[in-house]
């Protein structure tokens, strides 16, 4: 969880058990969405200090990885404590002083316990001497223990389940076996009796359900089953209703330790506004699992409740806390780009139906990629009804959900937008049906039509290696690296941090970057290294590489690991980025046409989109941001604008806006326009803004720019 910052996630070779492997990939790109309320977003600002880290690549002939990984149990209550089994099968043998590492996809709630390895003619306690925490454990093998080749091995270990629901997986190598392979999924779910209710609204006459009530703790009035709603939040209660003799509107049905379910018929509810005692007519037994309906009408007023299920005088078991209210309606979703793993803007709009007083909030959520919020870098909220916007500060921001502050009041009935830069779509992809939105004064959650994210086909940061022998000396190039900014000749600095094992060369003559966007930028690199005789780096560009330009660099002499391994990478720290991802591309098959003897139709008048830029003073922002408005008409519009002061460009963003609607490119100054506009007199330039539009006619319009 962050509050508007920027992650940067490091990658590099796992080779024992303090070396647990973390996989990440860093991917940055042009942002563009298209609003349903505002029309269109565009933002991007590459950081400076961009980072990124290359795919992987191999070293030698590791072993392949272990077979049939299976955990157990399939599912698990959030931080409850669980016995986890992870089986594999070995290939080859494992004898002291091998090792196995267990990873988790996601921490574990707690450190690990009760570690056994069982297997084969193995049977051993303890991890011998290796680590072991929330995020993995290694086993290092005794003496006297062994693992024939093919034979199933099992690590077994007690820790609490991890703390958030969804779904986690463990990865398992070992000291034979360098590739990590995969186990099923473990799906994490709400601890305790989960409740829910027909419908949320305020006041509504309905039906709650409470889910896996567990008895227990129970020695007398076993036919008794008292249910009693509290507030967690705001003044309003469930009230129950009073059916007395009979128990109309109330049910229960009983799954007795395994054993298989039965109903309990209710003879008796005794209701008193938020508590009802339910008479059955057979007695409850510890261990016994409940499913219970019962009715009654929902508070008038905002709040959440939770029920507490006490039978007898057994132990009270409370639910998870429902909300009640209203929902925002026709909630839309557009991330400006859909390519797994990729850096977007997501354009979130809706309609509240109800009021949400300044210093309320705003809450998305997307668990099942789940799409990462940690990577966003600016919030803005517009009220399109209203007419205000403001940039979001204090944002609570998770790998899955986004509590945004209100800085001004909705009222019931506005229409809300929500442009969210530099969020991390899912990583892999699939089908998003879970994007949904609250607020606080619309607390019942509602879904936006899923949208799919597709496969990132782009290769990103390459490298290869020649020859890859363990040990060896070797060449390495490192293909398809972006400038993020400009590196100067003779100051700027790339520096390379490869896996344990490289040996980089102390001579700078074995360092050359090839630019080829500007040959001007490459070069042979000349000043002295730093770090030169380790596996991590730093070097001095010869030549001034503009931000942008697409580069190669290329080391000789450097020393190949001695460690077989498939998964290397190497982490390149300085002005550089990776390629944008791209979706992979379809090919599509074209028949030859049929000869036919029907007359062509008559040609129709070609319809050109038409662009309006009605824009002649534009703020920047603090952010150093400014907004363009456009109007689109005939048919839908994309392309350019490019604000020129005189000749040098300040500022350029596409954008994209749908026949007969109006949209506002946002578009990022440039360092130099933001000089321009700083050194001005009252802070104000005048600058050329040309729009482009594809298949239409281009326009020009002198634009006076404010600095805040």
């Amino acid at each position: 969880m962050k509050v508007l910052g920027h992650q940067t996630i490091r990658r590099g070779r796992a080779h024992r058990p303090s070396k647990l492997l973390a996989t990440a990939t860093v991917l940055t790109g042009t942002v563009l969405a298209a609003g349903t309320l505002v029309g269109v977003l565009v933002v991007t600002a590459d950081p400076a200090f961009a980072d990124v880290t290359t795919s992987t690549y191999t070293i030698g002939s590791p072993s392949p990885a272990v077979t049939s990984v299976v955990a157990t149990p399939g599912g698990a209550t959030v931080g409850s404590a669980t016995n986890f089994e992870v089986s594999f099968t070995v290939n080859p043998s494992l004898s002291s002083p091998d090792w196995i590492t267990v990873v988790p996809s996601t921490s574990l709630g707690s450190t690990p316990s009760d570690i056994d390895l069982v297997g084969s003619s193995c049977i051993q306690a303890g991890t011998n001497g290796g680590a072991y925490s929330a995020t993995g454990l290694t086993i290092d093998l005794q003496g006297a223990c062994s693992l024939g080749s093919g034979t199933k091995a099992e690590v077994d270990f007690k820790a609490n389940a991890p703390a958030s629901i969804g779904t986690f997986s463990f990865a398992v190598t070992t000291s034979e076996n360098s590739s990590p392979a995969t186990s099923n999924t473990v799906t994490t779910t709400a601890a305790g009796p989960v409740l829910t209710a027909a419908t949320y609204a305020f006041g509504a006459n309905t039906t709650y359900t409470v889910n896996d009530a567990p008895v227990e703790g129970l020695s007398s009035s076993p036919n008794d089953l008292t249910l009693t709603a509290a507030a967690t939040h705001g003044a309003g209660k469930i009230a129950f209703v009073n059916s007395g003799s009979g128990g109309a509107g109330y049910s229960v049905t009983v799954i007795p330790s395994g054993g298989t379910a039965s109903a309990d018929a209710v003879t008796n509810a005794s209701a008193s506004g938020a508590a009802v005692t339910l008479t059955l007519s057979s007695a409850l037994v510890n261990g016994d699992a409940l499913t219970i309906t019962s009715t009654g009408a929902n508070p008038a007023t905002s709040s959440g409740d939770d029920i507490a299920v006490q039978p007898g005088n057994g132990t009270a078991e409370t639910t998870n806390s429902i909300a009640f209210g209203g929902s925002v309606t026709a909630l839309s979703v557009a991330p400006s780009t859909l390519v797994a793993g990729a850096s977007a803007t997501y354009s979130v709009g809706f309609t509240a139906s109800d009021a949400v007083p300044s210093g309320g909030y705003i809450y998305l959520t997307e668990q099942a990629g789940p799409t990462n919020f940690t990577s966003v870098t600016g919030i803005e909220v517009i009220d399109t009804t209203q007419n205000w916007r403001f940039v979001a500060s204090g944002a609570v921001l998770t790998n899955g959900s986004a509590t945004i502050p209100l800085s001004d009041s909705i009222n019931a009935g506005d229409s809300i937008s929500l442009l969210i830069v530099g969020v991390t779509n899912p990583t892999s992809a699939g089908t998003i049906g879970d994007f949904s939105a609250t607020t606080s004064g619309d607390p019942v959650a509602d879904n936006a039509p899923a949208y799919t994210i597709v496969a990132n086909s782009s290769a990103g940061v390459v490298v290869t290696v020649n020859p890859v022998t363990t040990g060896a000396v070797a060449t390495y190039t490192i293909a398809n690296v972006r400038a993020s900014a400009t590196l100067a000749g003779g100051a700027g600095t790339i520096k390379l941090e490869a896996p344990s094992g490289t040996v980089f060369p102390n001579d700078s003559a074995f360092y050359s970057i090839t630019d080829s966007t500007s040959s001007s930028g490459s070069g042979t690199v000349s000043a002295a290294v730093t770090g030169g005789g380790t596996n991590n780096v730093t070097f001095t560009v010869p030549n001034t590489i503009n931000s942008g330009d697409v580069l190669t660099l290329t080391v000789a002499d450097v020393v190949n690991p001695s460690t077989a391994s498939a998964s290397d990478s190497i982490t390149i720290i300085g002005n550089v980025t990776a390629p944008p991802p791209s979706a992979a591309t379809t090919t599509t098959t074209t028949r030859p046409p049929t000869t036919t003897t029907t007359k062509p139709p008559a040609k129709k008048k070609v319809q050109h989109p038409t662009i309006a830029d009605p824009t002649s003073r534009a703020d920047v922002s603090k952010a150093h941001l400014v907004h363009v408005e456009l109007k689109c008409t005939v048919k839908a519009c994309k392309g350019y604008v490019t604000l020129t002061d005189v000749t040098t460009v300040v500022g350029s963003q596409h954008y994209s806006i749908g026949a007969g609607k109006k949209g506002i490119v946002v578009v990022h100054l440039l360092p130099k326009g933001i000089l321009f506009v700083a050194g001005a007199k009252h802070h104000t330039i005048k600058v050329t803004a040309k729009v482009s539009v594809t298949g239409g006619t281009t326009i020009k319009e002198r634009t006076t720019l404010v600095g805040l």
